[in-house]
C-alpha cells in the first residue's frame, strides 16, 4: 500500500523483512520482486509522486574539478527517480533508450585499470530477458541484422546495433501500482533515510532512521537493506553509516564514480542525394513486431579489445540548414493556433525524424555523429562527505571529477577510427579541439562490484563487504559502465539481488 511517510507513527519502530531505500527503478524492482514472493516489505523514498522543492534541495553538493552540471541538477527524488527527468520522446510521451552493456564490458582489459566485474555478460542474461518485459521493450536483441539492418559500417571496427526506446510510465507505473495493491508491502513517500544504526560489531545495520518533512525522526527495523538511491546517494548513506561504527571493508567507497559523456565532434557529409532514404534504418523507426528502435554504429568488442578503443556508439542526427532554421524560427512566432504541426512538417528541428522527412536534402546539409562514450574508472573521480548539511543534518555530498587526459586520447584514437570507416558515406569533418559533454546523468561506480574488498564496496551478489544485511542496487555497483543508458542493467542487477535475497533467506 501507499503511505505518505508522515503518517508512520511517532515514536514507534516499524518492523519489515526487507527495507529498500529508493524508489528509482532499482528499488522499484526490488521491492516488487520481493513482495510477490511473500516477504514484508518497506519502500523509503524521500520524494513524492511531484516534485517538491525542499525535497529537491536534499540532492545538493558540491563539485570540485572539471565543470559539471551540479548534483542538485542531474538528480531527481520522487517516485520513479530519476525517470523523472527522462527527455527522449517516445511515441510524444518521455522516455528513454535500452541497450544492454557489451559482453566486453565485463571482461578485464589491459586498457582499463580497475576494470572487470565478477560476473559475465552470460550469466546476467537471463535477468536482461526478464528486464527488456519489465522495461515494457521488445525481444532481447539489439544486432542490427536481426532487425533488417541496411546500411552495413565499411569497417571492421563498426558494426551495426540498435537501441530500443520504451516510455517511462511503461516501467514505472505498473511497478508503483504492484506496490500500492500489496499488502504485505508500504511505499512510504516523504520519508527521507538519514542514517543506519549499527550494532556494536559494526557487521549489521539494526535500524534505518527517517527524517520526515516538519515532524520527528522514525526508525526502520529490518532483517535487511538494499540501499536504492543512485550512485551518489548509496555512497553518501554508507560513508555517514561508516563513520555511526559500519564496518564497509573496501577503500574504494565512493570512489570510481563514472559519467556518460557525449561527444559531437563528428560531422558525416552525405556522399549522395539519396542518403537520408538508404539509411532510414539509423533513423528512429518502427520494427515489423512494432518495437521502435535506431540503428547504431557500435564499436565490436574485438576492436576495443585489440585497438585499446573506449567503447561507445555512434548515432547520426540530422543537421538542420542554417536557412531552414532561420525560417522556423519566425514560422514559430506566427504560427497560428494549431499550426506548429504544419511548422515541424515542412521546417523540422533536426534529430531523429529525418527520414520522414518528404525533401530532407533540402532541409538537413549534414549529420552530427553522436558518440556515447564510456569513462574508464578512476579511484580519483569520487564522493566525499562535504563540509555543508542538509536539512537533517546530513553532510552533504562533494563530487571530485575529473575527464582524464588517459580518456580523451582514447576519444582521439576512436574519432579517427570511427571517421576512417564511415568515410565511405561522405564527407567527415572532425573537431579536434571538441570537449565532450559529461552532462548524461547517468552517475555509477561509486560502490562498485569486486569480489575482493581490495577492489571493490559489495560482492557479486550485491552485498557490501565486511557487512552482514545491506545490499546496493543501481549503477553504483558498476565496475566499469559501458557507453549505455544504465537503466536496462540496473533492472536486471535489480531482478537478480530480488532472486537472490529470496534464496538467501
Amino acid at each position: 500500500m501507499a503511505v505518505d511517510g508522515r503518517a508512520l507513527g511517532s515514536g514507534t519502530v516499524q518492523e519489515t523483512d526487507v527495507c529498500v531505500i529508493g524508489a528509482g527503478p532499482a528499488g522499484l524492482v526490488v521491492a516488487r520482486a520481493l513482495a510477490e514472493r511473500g516477504r514484508d516489505v518497506l519502500v523509503l523514498e524521500s520524494g513524492s509522486r511531484d516534485p517538491e522543492p525542499a525535497t529537491q534541495a536534499l540532492n545538493d553538493g558540491h563539485v570540485l574539478g572539471d565543470a559539471y552540471a551540479g548534483l542538485r541538477e542531474t538528480r531527481h527524488r520522487a517516485l520513479g527517480g530519476t525517470t523523472a527527468m527522462w527527455n527522449t520522446p517516445v511515441s510524444g510521451v518521455a522516455g528513454a533508450k535500452y541497450a544492454p552493456l557489451s559482453p566486453i564490458d565485463f571482461e578485464r582489459r589491459p586498457s582499463v585499470e580497475h576494470g572487470g566485474w565478477p560476473i559475465t555478460f552470460d550469466e546476467l542474461a537471463p535477468w536482461y530477458a526478464r528486464a527488456q518485459a519489465i522495461c515494457g521493450l521488445g525481444p532481447f536483441q539489439y544486432e542490427g541484422d536481426a532487425w533488417g539492418c541496411s546500411l552495413p559500417a565499411s569497417g571492421p571496427a563498426l558494426v551495426s546495433r540498435i537501441y530500443q526506446f520504451g516510455r517511462r510510465a511503461a516501467l514505472v507505473d505498473p511497478l508503483v501500482a504492484a506496490l500500492a495493491r500489496a499488502s504485505n508491502a508500504r511505499l512510504c513517500t516523504r520519508a527521507t533515510l538519514v542514517g543506519l544504526d549499527v550494532d556494536a560489531s559494526g557487521r549489521r545495520a539494526t535500524r534505518a532512521v527517517v527524517g520526515t518533512p516538519g515532524g520527528p525522526t522514525r526508525r526502520v527495523r529490518a532483517k535487511q537493506y538494499v540501499l536504492a538511491g543512485g550512485a551518489v546517494e548509496n555512497a553518501r548513506v554508507l560513508l555517514v553509516a561508516a563513520d555511526a561504527g559500519l564496518r564497509v571493508g573496501s577503500p574504494w567507497l565512493g570512489r570510481g564514480f563514472m559519467e556518460h559523456p557525449r561527444d559531437s565532434a563528428l560531422t558525416l557529409v552525405p556522399g549522395s542525394r539519396d542518403f537520408h532514404r538508404a539509411a532510414a534504418f539509423y533513423d528512429q523507426h518502427q520494427a515489423a513486431d512494432g518495437t521502435l528502435i535506431v540503428g547504431r554504429f557500435a564499436v565490436s568488442d574485438d576492436a576495443i579489445r585489440d585497438g585499446a578503443l573506449p567503447n561507445a556508439s555512434a548515432t547520426l542526427l540530422a543537421r538542420v540548414r542554417p536557412v531552414v532554421r532561420r525560417v522556423r524560427a519566425v514560422a514559430n512566432r506566427f504560427a497560428p493556433l494549431g499550426g506548429l504541426a504544419l511548422v515541424d512538417r515542412w521546417t523540422p528541428s533536426g534529430g531523429h525524424g529525418w527520414s520522414r522527412h518528404h525533401a530532407p536534402e533540402r532541409v538537413f546539409d549534414g549529420f552530427t555523429i553522436l558518440l556515447n562514450l564510456e569513462q574508464t574508472p578512476s579511484p580519483e573521480n569520487r564522493i566525499v562527505l562535504g563540509a555543508r548539511r542538509d536539512a537533517f543534518g546530513v553532510p552533504l555530498p562533494e563530487l571530485h571529477w575529473r575527464w582524464h587526459e588517459a580518456d580523451h586520447t582514447r576519444l582521439t584514437r576512436l574519432r579517427d577510427v570511427v571517421a576512417r570507416e564511415l568515410g565511405a558515406l561522405g564527407r567527415i569533418e572532425i573537431a579536434t579541439d571538441a570537449i565532450p559533454d559529461p552532462n548524461a546523468h547517468h552517475h555509477a561506480g561509486t560502490t562498485r562490484m569486486h569480489a575482493d574488498a581490495a577492489h571493490g564496496v559489495v560482492d557479486a551478489d550485491c552485498r557490501v563487504h565486511g557487512v552482514d544485511n545491506v545490499f546496493v542496487a543501481g549503477a553504483s555497483v558498476f565496475p566499469t559502465a559501458g557507453f549505455v543508458n544504465p537503466v536496462l542493467t540496473i533492472v536486471a542487477l535489480a531482478a537478480r539481488l530480488a532472486d537472490h535475497l529470496v534464496a538467501s533467506s
